[in-house]
C-alpha cells in the first residue's frame, strides 16, 4: 500500500510539473477593462465575411446542421455591425446566412428595439423576436440563436467602465490555477421588471506575463443562474481601419477581434434546446460602407412563408 501511495505521488509531481504556475504579478479591473475597451471603441462599425456551421434544434426533436468552416469553403454568410453615434443605445448587428437565397438572420434591429432570429432551413421555417429592453426579464423565452449572445462574444462592443456605484458593472476574480490561469471578468446588471441584480455573463481572460490579455472564453447565463452559452474564441486578427494621407494607421496599432468563435447552447430541459454555431471571420474592416441601416430591420425581411413568428417576451406585453 505504501508503494502504491508513493508511485501516486510521484505521477502526481510529475504531472503537476508539466502546469506553469500562475504569474506573480497582475493587472487591476481597471486597467483590464480599460485595455479591452480601448479596443473595442476603436470599432464603430463592421463589416466582415464569414464560413458558418450552424446546427440548431426545436423541442419537438427536430434538428437540422448547415454549412462548413472548412478553409476550402466559400463565404456563406455576412456579418454586418453599426453601433451608431450614441454609445448607450443598442446597436445595430445581423448576420445573414445565404446560398442562392437568404436563409437565415440572426441580428437586433435598434429602431423597433428588437433583436430576432429567423431561419428556413430543411424544408421548415421558424422566426423568433423579443424586445430588447426586456431581454433576460422574468418568463422570457429562449431564441434558439440569440444575436445579443452573439454580439457579446464578438469583442468589439464596450464593457461598463469601472466606477464605484455604477450598473451595470463588472467585477473581477483571478482563476489561480496552474496551465489555466484567467482573469474572470463578471457582468451584472439589474433583470428586467423585477429589478434584482444578476451575473449575466464571466469573460476569460489569459492571465500571462507574455500573453496579451485577451478573452478566450465566455459563458453566458441567464436569470435563474443557469449558464446559457459557452463560447471559445480564437485567432485573434486586425480589423482593416482608415489610413491618413501617409498610408500609415491613423493609430498605432490598429483593433484585432478573433475569428476562430466555436459556440455551444447545451440543453437545458424546459429551458432551451440543443445548438451550436462555428464561425470563422475574414476581411473584417471598418472601412467598407455598410448597407441602408434597413438591412437591420427585422419585418421588412422576414420571408413571406413565415407568418406567425414567435414573440419570445409576450408575457411582458403590459409591463
Amino acid at each position: 500500500m505504501n508503494r502504491r501511495i508513493t508511485l501516486l505521488s510521484i505521477a502526481g509531481l510529475i504531472f503537476l510539473g508539466g502546469c506553469q504556475p500562475c504569474p506573480e504579478k497582475f493587472v487591476s479591473t481597471e486597467t483590464l477593462v480599460a485595455e479591452y475597451n480601448a479596443n473595442a471603441s476603436r470599432v464603430p462599425k463592421l463589416w466582415a465575411r464569414a464560413r458558418i456551421r450552424v446546427t440548431f434544434s426545436d423541442e419537438k426533436g427536430w434538428s437540422f446542421s448547415w454549412g462548413s468552416t472548412s478553409p476550402l469553403a466559400s463565404g456563406n454568410a455576412i456579418l454586418l455591425l453599426d453601433k451608431g453615434d450614441n454609445p448607450s443605445e443598442p446597436v445595430d448587428f445581423v448576420i445573414i446566412g445565404k446560398e442562392i437565397a437568404e436563409l437565415f438572420r440572426i441580428g437586433t434591429d435598434s429602431a423597433s428595439g428588437l433583436y430576432y432570429f429567423w431561419g428556413n432551413l430543411g424544408n421548415r421555417g421558424g422566426a423568433w423576436f423579443g424586445r430588447t429592453k426586456f431581454a433576460g426579464a422574468p418568463g422570457v423565452k429562449a431564441i434558439p440563436l440569440d444575436p445579443l449572445q452573439l454580439l457579446e462574444i464578438l469583442g468589439v462592443t464596450e464593457l461598463p467602465a469601472v466606477q464605484a456605484g455604477a450598473m451595470p458593472a463588472v467585477v473581477m476574480t483571478l482563476q489561480n490555477t496552474p496551465g489555466d490561469c484567467a482573469y474572470v471578468v463578471r457582468y451584472l446588471k439589474p433583470q428586467p421588471i423585477s429589478g434584482h441584480l444578476k451575473i449575466w455573463r464571466e469573460v476569460y481572460f489569459r492571465w500571462s506575463d507574455t500573453k496579451p490579455h485577451r478573452p478566450y472564453q465566455i459563458k453566458l447565463y441567464d436569470a435563474d443562474g443557469l449558464c446559457r452559452v459557452v463560447a471559445k474564441v480564437a485567432d485573434y486578427k486586425p480589423i482593416a481601419v482608415a489610413t491618413d494621407s501617409d498610408g500609415e494607421d491613423e493609430e498605432d496599432e490598429g483593433p484585432i477581434m478573433p475569428t476562430d468563435i466555436r459556440i455551444t447552447f447545451p440543453a437545458i430541459k424546459n429551458v432551451q434546446t440543443a445548438s451550436s454555431l462555428h464561425m470563422r471571420l475574414t476581411e473584417m474592416t471598418t472601412t467598407k460602407a455598410l448597407p441602408s441601416r434597413k438591412v437591420f430591420d427585422f419585418w421588412s425581411h422576414l420571408p413571406t412563408g413565415i407568418t406567425n413568428p414567435t414573440q419570445v417576451d409576450a408575457n411582458c406585453e403590459n409591463k
